[in-house]
């Protein structure tokens, strides 16, 4: 519940344009694909695993091979995935899949942690209640790892898929809102008749 809470504020706060771009994959596919990077038994640091893991279980994984997380590029490509250039990892479609080099490889001295010898790999993804998330090794409310500066400026789309037109960002924003909205009202609304049932137990009277 506590994760749950704290992904409904954050998402409450992010910006606007960083939820307007349009989703691949159906927008229960990428809930589900940050409840399951959150509780599998897939250990921080392992993000590649868990990409391959998550990407067979949205429906999307045929043709992929394991590697690190900046082997993915390839990775994608060879199973016929498609890149599209986008500015930065919070303008990537819903769904599409993300990739930074480690540190050797942009003549940087590695920083210590598994992204910055092996690079990253992540999906965007949707919080239960609608904000981006990052997923891979596990949700994040924000891109990159530990190398977030290493993004290699492309979102991968599966094959076949149709890249259609942004709407108007206005249109966008406030589909993206209303969506928002409806779904924190039916959150709160579910939490609050789970605690009207707990408070309708037996009553004590006092005798008069």
């Amino acid at each position: 519940m506590n994760f749950l809470r704290a992904i409904l504020f954050s998402s409450l706060l992010l910006p606007l344009a960083a939820l307007a771009a349009n989703p691949l994959l159906r927008g229960d596919t990428l809930r589900q694909a940050t409840l399951t990077s959150a509780s599998d038994d897939i250990p921080s640091g392992w993000c590649g695993r868990a990409m391959l893991s998550l990407l067979n279980q949205s429906g999307v994984g045929r043709g992929l091979k394991p590697g690190n997380g900046q082997e993915w590029e390839k990775i994608l490509a060879d199973a016929g995935w498609k890149s599209v250039k986008v500015s930065s990892p919070w303008r990537a479609p819903l769904g599409s899949v993300l990739v930074y080099l480690g540190d050797r490889l942009l003549g940087k001295p590695p920083r210590g942690t598994p992204g910055g010898y092996f690079g990253h790999v992540e999906m965007v993804a949707l919080s239960p209640i609608g904000g981006r998330m990052f997923v891979a090794d596990s949700p994040r409310m924000v891109p990159g790892g530990s190398v977030p500066d290493n993004f290699t400026g492309r979102a991968w789309v599966p094959p076949g898929t149709l890249m259609p037109a942004p709407a108007p960002m206005a249109n966008q924003i406030d589909t993206i809102m209303q969506q928002r909205l409806q779904m924190a009202l039916e959150h709160f609304s579910a939490s609050g008749a789970q605690h009207a049932s707990l408070g309708s137990g037996p009553q004590l009277v006092e005798g008069r």
